[in-house]
């Protein structure tokens, strides 16, 4: 896959038309997110030190570890922190 484009796909709502942005594989997910307007709150601005900005991966391929804000269930839920994922190709991101 070339480095510009995968195409990550937003669902804000179930009844609203979802949002995809362009990213290059290894951008950072919340880099992605804010340039794409997505609604997502990260106070600690993108330092993974609050966990609000999490998002549940519902198919693709995001590269990110488990943190203390994302139990082990959550995690093999899909969820994960926008602000220390990294885009590894196209992906379908439930924000909620």
């Amino acid at each position: 896959m070339d480095e510009a484009d995968c195409r990550v796909t937003f669902r804000i709502e179930e009844d609203e038309e979802d949002i995809v942005v362009e990213a290059r594989a290894g951008e950072n997910l919340l880099d992605v997110a804010r340039r794409g307007r997505i609604p997502l709150f990260a106070p600690c601005d993108g330092n993974g030190s609050c966990g609000k900005c999490r998002v549940q991966l519902l198919s693709g391929a995001l590269q990110a570890s488990r943190s203390f804000y994302v139990s082990d269930v959550d995690f093999g839920e899909g969820w994960r922190l926008a602000c220390t994922a990294r885009v590894a190709g196209d992906a379908l991101l439930l924000v909620k």
